[in-house]
């Protein structure tokens, strides 16, 4: 059993002569101790390892995802936990892969850029010999040793058509490894932005590509609406049918929004069963219409039950929207969209509630 530990300065003794880097730790530790013990956490150590951080408060993203998930439920799931530490613990595998490509991309330039200065160099020695050459041509001429500069003068020919031909082979393969390697690159970076199990955008992508249009919407004074949806009950369908089924919902609840937006409208993962919708030149109305089809058609669809006959039918979903107004930051446009998501779950789930609506 797990003992909760309220930490302070006071219960490290004077005499241990602790930093104030140590204490911090022994408090965040007790901290986590006392959230794992609060919320009925497993411990293991992938949830020690994301109470500690929540409890450190350095990671904003970590506090803001557990206070979300919290809000919505009274604990976190294995299936939380594990999501959570995957996406904001682990070192960063995309990251790693991107600077190994880089250095092959930057060693293979530098071979192209060897072979640029053997062909200089080659030019430069071809060019000295044609301009030696021409400065004895006329005495050859005269006293009959033309054959033998006529010979040299193929000679060295012959010799700069086989370095030119070695040259453009090398370069050709260059070129070849190079379009490889930036296509593996652009491959690990479409990776990187992308939710392995939905195989829509993830929460890195959403918050570059939201930034991106919000800036876009102030410099050219257009529209912008966000919406943040969350599957009702998903922690019960988990807890009743498994995480397999859970997955099968999850898959089905993207494809469902992915069939509804277009052009540059994008959904995201952003984490657990909370997705985002970005929505640009769109106003309210126009959001809220669409997201109510997205609820009607999702309330429609059926999900099959792994190794079961059974079909879950009538899931639901809660939505909040939002628009970007003057002076708003990506932060207060997100939480204006989760409040509203906050008010369709309060008002009994399965609503959409929209700003101004």
């Amino acid at each position: 059993m797990i003992h909760s530990a309220h930490a302070s300065e006071d219960d490290i003794p004077a005499s241990s002569g602790a930093s104030k880097e140590a204490i911090a730790v022994y408090q965040n530790a007790g901290r986590a101790f006392e959230l794992i013990e609060r919320h009925s956490t497993p411990p293991d150590p992938q949830a020690y390892a994301l109470w500690y951080a929540y409890a450190a408060g350095e990671d904003e993203r970590i506090v803001e995802r557990i206070d979300t998930l919290l809000a919505n439920q009274s604990a976190l799931t294995p299936f939380d936990i594990e999501t959570l530490h995957q996406e904001l613990l682990l070192p960063d595998a995309g990251q790693a892969a991107t600077q190994t490509i880089g250095g092959a991309i930057e060693k293979e330039i530098e071979s192209v850029l060897g072979i640029i200065e053997q062909s200089v160099s080659s030019n430069v020695s071809f060019q000295a010999s044609l301009n030696d050459v021409e400065t004895k041509l006329p005495i050859a001429a005269a006293g009959g040793g033309l054959a033998s500069l006529v010979s040299r003068l193929v000679s060295d020919n012959r010799r700069m058509i086989d370095a030119t031909k070695e040259l453009s082979q090398g370069l050709s393969e260059s070129q070849k490894q190079l379009a490889t390697l930036h296509k593996e690159l652009e491959e690990v970076r479409n990776q990187c932005m992308r939710d392995p199990l939905t195989a829509i955008a993830n929460r890195r992508a959403f918050d570059d590509r939201l930034q991106e249009e919000i800036d876009h919407a102030i410099a050219s004074g257009g529209k912008l609406c966000l919406a943040m949806a969350d599957i009702d009950l998903f922690k019960q369908v988990n807890d009743s049918f498994g995480h397999q089924t859970g997955d099968s919902v999850l898959k089905m609840f993207a494809h469902c929004i992915k069939g509804n937006i277009k052009g540059n409208d994008m959904v995201a993962r952003i984490g657990g069963e909370e997705f985002g919708i970005i929505l640009p030149q769109t106003d309210v109305v126009s959001a809220y219409n669409l997201l109510v089809a997205i609820k009607s058609e999702l309330k429609n669809a059926e999900v099959p039950v792994e190794g079961d006959p059974t079909r879950i039918a009538r899931i639901t979903a809660s939505f909040g929207v939002a628009r970007l107004d003057a002076g708003m930051t990506m932060r207060e446009l997100i939480e204006q969209a989760d409040k509203y998501l906050y008010e369709a779950k309060k008002a009994g789930r399965d609503k959409v509630k929209a700003q101004g609506l």
